[in-house]
């Protein structure tokens, strides 16, 4: 019956109508799952807590993008569920956008994993800097053109999105919609930008090389807006579950370089470099570098030594 829940709702999600891409982009999202994702809440077992730093390009075309987000499980109303909160920061151009939300999933306990399905609700906020446009000489705008606003406006609006994950020992899956009500930020009715939803799918294995300490981890990352898409292949190798390193091949696009560490008092470091392909690449704009820092703490008490009193101090 939760199979037939899971792909009734995937195919719920794909079939949602989707006009622009908003959400910004990350190379590591295997580490990022919950930004992406409501239905991840909780799947690790432990408080979960990444933030994670982009810097995508440099000169007039950069891009900066600035993530946290932390989730941990919790019992409610006596169901096995999880909560999080992501907050993102996304500097493009004259735009800056900024979402927060909270996000709960219920957790199904199926016969070899677990069924997470969740929903996320907060507030979308995008500030427009007119003051920075410029016009040449001869150009078909005017600084006086009434549709472009001369000094800093910004709006806000409510978001949602929703999503479901399923996870065991081997792999994992994902599908997730973001801004299903199709938030409309007003700036005071100088101008007004519906956001559109963006599809998620996402998958990865865990291959343990027998008789060694390493680790095969592919997985896939794919997005669209209906109208372009974006699909991440991705191969980690990881060492005694501590030290990683692969190779992204993001389709036309750029090749990206990735690797990382856990500590053991369990706070761990990624980083990616990606070289891009695409004609951007000519026009000078450099590498985009990007740093993760996570720590996860476990929480599952079950797993820790249990104290008896001793019948002698009763």
């Amino acid at each position: 019956m939760f199979r037939r829940i899971l792909i009734f709702v995937i195919f719920c999600i794909a079939a949602i109508g989707i006009k622009a891409q908003y959400d910004p982009q990350f190379s590591q999202n295997m580490f990022n799952n919950l930004a992406v994702n409501p239905g991840y809440a909780g799947s690790s077992n432990g408080i979960n807590l990444v933030a994670l730093n982009r810097n995508q390009w440099s000169g007039s075309y950069a891009i900066k993008t600035t993530v946290f987000s932390g989730d941990m499980p919790v019992k409610f109303f006596g169901l096995d569920s999880g909560i999080g909160l992501n907050v993102i920061n996304d500097e493009i151009g004259f735009f800056t956008n900024l979402s927060m939300s909270l996000n709960y999933a219920v957790k199904f306990q199926l016969e070899k994993g677990v069924l997470g399905m969740g929903l996320n609700v907060g507030l979308v906020n995008q500030t427009l800097d007119g003051s920075k446009f410029f016009f040449p000489e001869r150009d078909i705008f005017s600084p006086e053109d009434p549709s472009l606003p001369g000094a800093e406006v910004s709006g806000s609006a409510f978001d949602a999105g929703l999503g479901v994950y399923y996870h065991q020992k081997e792999w994992y899956a994902g599908a997730s919609l973001s801004h299903i009500n199709k938030p409309s930020p007003n700036y005071k009715g100088e101008a007004n930008f519906t956001l559109t939803g963006t599809l998620y799918l996402t998958g990865g294995y865990n291959y343990k090389v027998e008789d060694t300490a390493y680790e095969i981890l592919p997985s896939v990352f794919y997005k669209t807006d209906g109208r372009s898409f974006q699909i991440d292949l991705n191969t980690l190798v990881r060492y005694r579950g501590r030290y990683w390193g692969g190779l992204t091949y993001r389709f036309q696009d750029a090749i990206v370089l990735l690797g990382g560490i856990e500590m053991r008092n369990g706070v761990r470091f990624g980083y990616s470099y990606d070289i891009t392909t695409s004609a951007v690449a000519t026009a000078g704009n450099g590498g985009t570098h990007e740093l993760m820092v996570g720590y996860n703490l476990d929480i599952n008490f079950e797993k820790r030594t249990k104290r008896y009193k001793s019948v002698r101090y009763l």
